[in-house]
C-alpha cells in the first residue's frame, strides 16, 4: 500500500454514500470533488483505495500538520498531471499556481506559501473548538493513516481564484474515538444558496436536513444514519461574501477500529455544530 492508497482509505474511511453524478458544466472541478470521495463507492479500507487510485493520478506526499514531513492525507485524490486539450488536439499539463517557492505546484495542493498556511490554520481552528474534556489523539492510526491534517487545494480552472481548506483531528474521550473537520471553500466556489441544498452538497451524502437559525444566520445542518462508520452529521453556511464552510463530525476516527472503539455520542449537538459553521474563525479566504 503506498501513500496515495492510503490518502483514499482515510476519505473513505470519513465517507457513507458516493457522489451524485456530475451534471455540472464545470468538468474538471467536480472531477477533483468526485475522486476525493471515490473510495466510499467501494467500503472503507485499502480495497477501495486500490479501486480509486487506479481510475486517475493523484499527488505525491502531503504536509502532516504536525511536523512538516512527507505524508499521506485523506482529502487529495487530485489529479496530478491532467492533460488539457491544446490548439493543436495534444494533450498538455494544467498550468498550476505557484506555491509558496514561487515555482508552480506540481498539482492542485499547495505545500508552502499562504494556501498552505490558511490549511494549517484552519486545524489550529478545529483543534481549538473541540470540547472541554475531549482529547486530540496525534501519531496515525495502525494503517499509517494520520489522525488530524490538513491540506489546501487549488479548484475550479487552475487560476487560483477559488481554493478549498480541510482539516481533520481524532477527538477522544473514556477510551473511545470519534472525528471532527472542517472544510471550507473560498468565493466564487458555485455552491449553492439555500442552506439544505448547500448542506447537501457536501461530499455527496444529503441526508435529512433542518435549517438551523444562529443570530441572523440560516444554516443546514443534515445528518445521516449512525453505525455506518463515517461523517454522521454535519452544518453548512455561506456567508455573504460567498465563502462557504462545513463543520462535520463523526462517531468513528480514522478506520476507528485502528485507533479506539467508536464513540457512543457525538462530541457536538447540531446547535452547537451550526454556531461553529457561522464562527468567524473558519471564513477563511
Amino acid at each position: 500500500m503506498n501513500e496515495n492508497d492510503l490518502r483514499e482509505a482515510m476519505r473513505a474511511s470519513m465517507t457513507l454514500a458516493p457522489p451524485p453524478p456530475m451534471e455540472s458544466a464545470a468538468a474538471l472541478t467536480a472531477g477533483r470533488r468526485a475522486v476525493r470521495r471515490r473510495a466510499a463507492l467501494a467500503g472503507a479500507g485499502a480495497t477501495a483505495a486500490m479501486i480509486a487510485v487506479t481510475a486517475v493520478a493523484v499527488p505525491q506526499g502531503l504536509r502532516l500538520a504536525s511536523d512538516g514531513e512527507s505524508t499521506p492525507w485523506a482529502g487529495g485524490g487530485v489529479p496530478s498531471a491532467m492533460p488539457t486539450p491544446s490548439a493543436g488536439g495534444e494533450n498538455t499539463k494544467p498550468a498550476w499556481p505557484l506555491d509558496g517557492d514561487g515555482k508552480p505546484q506540481e498539482d492542485a495542493t499547495a505545500r508552502s506559501g499562504e494556501r498552505y498556511e490558511q490549511g494549517k490554520k484552519l486545524l489550529e481552528e478545529v483543534l481549538a473548538v473541540v470540547p472541554d474534556g475531549w482529547s486530540t489523539p496525534t501519531g496515525e492510526s495502525k494503517d499509517g493513516i494520520p489522525l488530524r491534517d490538513h491540506q489546501a487545494q487549488v479548484e475550479g480552472d487552475n487560476s487560483g481564484s477559488t481554493w478549498s481548506y480541510l482539516a481533520y483531528t481524532a477527538v477522544a474521550k473514556g477510551g473511545r474515538a470519534g472525528q471532527m473537520l472542517a472544510e471550507v471553500h473560498t468565493g466564487n466556489n458555485g455552491l449553492p444558496t439555500e442552506p439544505c441544498a448547500l448542506a447537501r452538497q457536501f461530499w455527496g451524502l444529503k441526508g435529512d436536513c433542518d435549517v438551523v437559525t444562529v443570530g441572523k444566520a440560516k444554516v443546514g445542518v443534515s445528518r445521516v444514519p449512525s453505525g455506518t462508520g463515517g461523517v454522521e452529521q454535519w452544518a453548512a453556511y455561506r456567508h455573504p461574501d460567498g465563502i462557504v464552510v462545513y463543520v462535520a463530525q463523526s462517531r468513528t476516527a480514522t478506520n476507528g477500529e485502528n485507533v479506539q472503539p467508536p464513540l457512543k455520542t457525538l462530541p457536538l449537538t447540531a446547535s452547537q455544530l451550526a454556531a461553529l459553521a457561522t464562527d468567524d474563525r473558519f471564513h477563511l479566504n
